[in-house]
């Protein structure tokens, strides 16, 4: 029971760190287009030029499609949210394991994210590492509940 509730809270932590990021991220692009200059925006995360969000957002290998990478995060992590709670309310299996599915996968995309900034931007996203940490934590979680579901089963 207690796997569950820190699932949401750290689904909720998550949503509140892709969301900033993103208003972020939106005010980076939004300076661009007008040609403003970028070297105003700065977040409270911006540590060093090395441990700097602000840095990881301005350069172009931080978007995937076109699209900064903390928006794409601001739609999965209510998702999660929400598979997360239609299985402790319904009980049912299935959505705790499309949970583990879309964690990992969204743990590898962190991690390819990671990469990019570790050997191409050469920058690190403070608030990126949490978000590694929260969904590798998601998915540990997902596959404990997992675990626990199949004992039930054998019994």
């Amino acid at each position: 029971m207690k796997k569950y509730i820190i699932i949401l809270i750290l689904c909720i932590i998550a949503w509140g760190n892709a969301l900033y990021l993103s208003y972020q991220a939106y005010n980076i692009n939004q300076a661009t287009y007008y040609g403003q200059s970028v070297e105003n925006i700065s977040s409270f995360c911006d540590v060093s030029e090395t441990a700097s969000c602000t840095n990881v957002l301005k350069h172009p290998l931080s978007k995937v499609f076109g699209i900064p990478f903390p928006v794409i995060a601001a739609f999965i992590y209510p998702v999660l949210f929400f598979l997360a709670l239609y299985w402790y309310i319904s009980g049912k299996i299935l959505p705790i394991k499309v949970l583990a599915g879309m964690s990992l996968g969204w743990m590898m995309f962190n991690g390819y994210i990671i990469f990019l900034e570790t050997f191409y931007i050469k920058a690190f996203c403070l608030l990126c590492l949490l978000c590694s940490l929260i969904i590798i934590s998601i998915f540990i979680l997902s596959l404990l509940i997992l675990k626990g579901e199949k004992r039930k089963t054998l019994i």
